[in-house]
């Protein structure tokens, strides 16, 4: 006899019902353990919205070479 499961599974953080989930970062692979983190699926060093973005592209002006 199959289950039907439904399509879409909540999300368990520490619910006393249906026991303690492991969640492991989606980026180094390491367990996660504050709530917030397990929500997001990114650790707190590899979550990209708390990274820093990229500084701006600049020019330098430079001499040309002698001979070219």
């Amino acid at each position: 006899m199959a289950r039907i499961r439904p399509a879409t599974q909540p999300t368990l953080i520490d619910d006393p019902t249906t026991g303690y989930r492991h969640r492991y970062c989606r980026r180094c692979g390491r367990e996660l353990t504050s709530p917030a983190s397990r929500l997001a699926g990114y650790g707190a060093d590899c979550d990209p919205a708390r990274r820093p973005p990229a500084p701006a592209e600049h020019h330098v002006d430079q001499d040309t070479l002698p001979g070219t």
